[in-house]
């Protein structure tokens, strides 16, 4: 009996790791990371308390972004989730002060950027949905948001599944 409840965790851990995103038909597959839009205003520490508590996956953050591909395809995907064609979205990226450096919700200093400006004035980031730039607003400006989480975890479930499935059969003699 066990083992058939397992062999049901991992068969559907395999179709989801099938589908890329964890649980949400509406999240978006951009280049290696899931995205999950949320045309809620909130300021900036309110939206990425709700990333952790209401997306999609336990790991949910403001979303962070790691190439152009995913900044330009979430302003893209923006302007229609958010329906404007000009405005700002919280993505995870923010700093302690102003004289700290730029860093993502999972606390890794920036390795991209796509500031617009050179010095940013301000300690939080948010995207334009014209072009994916980002520009520092004040951490109150009530905004859309955009949280991420990467679907690394179900793949590598899916692909352990059968090594995992061997060690349960030994280890309850099955």
């Amino acid at each position: 009996m066990i083992f058939n409840l397992i062999l049901v965790y991992f068969l559907i851990s395999f179709v989801q790791a099938q589908n890329k995103c964890i649980t949400n038909d509406d999240d978006r597959y951009i280049d290696g990371a899931c995205f999950t839009f949320f045309n809620i205003p909130l300021n900036f520490t309110a939206a990425q308390e709700y990333c952790q508590h209401h997306a999609p996956s336990a790991w949910s953050i403001l979303a962070k972004e790691t190439s152009d591909t995913q900044a330009i395809w979430l302003a893209k995907i923006a302007v229609t989730e958010f329906e404007m064609n000009s405005g700002y979205f919280w993505i995870g990226v923010y700093r302690e002060t102003t004289y700290d450096n730029f860093k993502t919700m999972d606390g890794f200093y920036l390795r991209y950027q796509r500031f617009a400006v050179m010095n940013p004035s301000m300690n939080y980031v948010a995207a334009r949905t014209s072009d994916g730039k980002w520009y520092t607003l004040p951490e109150e400006r009530r905004l859309p948001f955009v949280c991420s989480y990467y679907p690394t975890n179900v793949v590598q479930t899916a692909a352990n599944a059968p090594r995992v499935l061997k060690s349960l059969k030994e280890l309850f003699y099955l």
